[in-house]
Formats: C-alpha cells, structure tokens, sequence
C-alpha cells in the first residue's frame, strides 16, 4: 500500500512541523506513520491484556500456567521479568506500587522496537519525540514519587551531605544534581533513539541489497538490540524511580 503510506507520511506535514529549533532538536522525520505504528502496538497490547485477563479469570486464577504457550503466557512472562526486576531494585512493596508504569513502558517499547524487523512497517521509537515522551514520564513520575515518600527530604540530597547539621556544599552539589537529573531523560530518548535508527536502517540497508537469506542474521541482530534496549530503558526507570522513593535518611 505505498500509496496510503505515502499519503498518511505526508498528508499531516503543515499540522506537524514547527518553526522554532533548538539544539538537537531540530527537523525530524517524524510524521503520522510513526502515530499509526504506536496505534498498532497499542491496540496489539490490548490483545495481550484481554488475553492474559482471560487467563486468570477461571477457578484457578491463574496460578496453573496454561499448557500452551500463547500470548497469555507470554505476557505472563513479560511482565514477571519486569515484576523481579523491579524487587532486586526497589523491594516488593515499591515493585507492585509502580508495576503498571514499569511494565506497560517495557512492553510498549518492546512491541514498538520490535514493529522494525516487520517490513512496511516503522518502529515508533526510531524518532526522538517518541522516546522522549517515555523519557519525561519517568522523569515527571520519580520527581513526585520522591516528594511524596520523603517530602523535603528528597529536595534535601539536591543540597549534598550534611556537615554539622548544615550542606555547606550546597553551592557546589545543587548546580550538579540539577545538571545531572535533567540529562537523564535525554540519555534515555537518545540511546533509545540512536540504537533504534542505526537497527532499523541497517536491516533495510541490507535487505535492499540482498533480500533473500542475507537479512536474516541481521533480523536476529534485531531482535536482540529490541530486547537490549527495552531492558535498558526499563532498568534505568525502575533505578531512578528507586532511588528517589528511599527513605529520606538513606540519601
């Protein structure tokens, strides 16, 4: 369907651009068929959900695993790695609380990376106001997250350690810290961005050249910086909405 692709690239060009530039953010080629590949992994996460609810939803709620291995079963899986992940870092208590945000992030960047190995179609996380959006979430949700659990305790480490009752540092540490948590979401967009776009246009390089047999290795090279990067991004969430849930004391 090049015809309707080329349409729903180009179609919406006046409505998403923009005049003001800054830094790395410049033109991207970001355009309405990276909405339409998000819309798809949404809608396929919708499948898993409904399906996996209907796995638990009998008299064993689901503590016999199914004897096939479908999409239940692996969304069980799925989400059960990011669920141990989550306690190794931040305990069970903290793991379940903020479950829903770490899991759904895993799973919805893993489907959208992994729509790159799928020809015709584009992976939503191969344009920096993608990743970026996931990036800001994570940083709006461990911000709170640490006022709330600590109040001003968390905004205290901001000031560095305490020498007799009082961060004499605090010129020193203050312009540090806030340096060093603004550049977290932008590592996060970034690498998630650059290892994506390398990825995917690798893959379409090659199978442009040589499309039978030879792209295959390259897919499974695909499909392992997909999982790497879903990791990667997962695990410096959960680090950073850990750290910042801590008791005040702890900082």
């Amino acid at each position: 369907m090049p015809d309707f692709w080329a349409q729903l690239e180009h179609g919406a060009a006046e409505h998403l651009g923009r005049e003001t530039k800054f830094m790395m953010f410049q033109g991207t080629h970001f355009t309405l068929t990276h909405v339409a590949g998000a819309l798809l992994a949404f809608i396929f996460i919708l499948i898993l959900a409904s399906r996996y609810r209907a796995s638990i939803a009998g008299p064993d709620q689901g503590v016999v695993p199914p004897r096939k291995f479908g999409l239940a079963a692996m969304t069980d899986g799925f989400i059960g790695a990011v669920y141990n992940l989550s306690v190794d870092v931040m305990g069970e208590k903290n793991a379940r609380k903020y479950l829903p945000l770490t899991g759904t992030l895993a799973l919805f960047i893993f489907v959208c990376n992994i729509q790159g190995l799928i020809p015709g179609l584009i992976p939503p996380t191969d344009t920096l106001k993608t990743n970026l959006v996931f990036a800001l979430i994570v940083f709006l949700v461990y911000n709170v997250a640490g006022v709330i659990n600590n109040g001003l305790g968390y905004l205290a480490h901001f000031l560095g350690p305490k020498i007799g009752g009082f961060p004499w540092l605090f010129p020193l540490f203050l312009p540090i810290e806030i340096v060093s948590h603004l550049a977290r979401p932008v590592s996060l967009s970034l690498r998630l961005t650059g290892n994506i776009v390398a990825d995917h246009k690798v893959v379409a390089v090659v199978a442009m050249m040589v499309p039978l047999l030879v792209p295959l290795p390259f897919l499974l090279l695909g499909t392992v910086v997909a999982i790497v990067q879903t990791l990667v991004f997962t695990l410096l969430a959960i680090i950073y909405i850990g750290l910042a849930v801590e008791h005040a004391e702890d900082h």
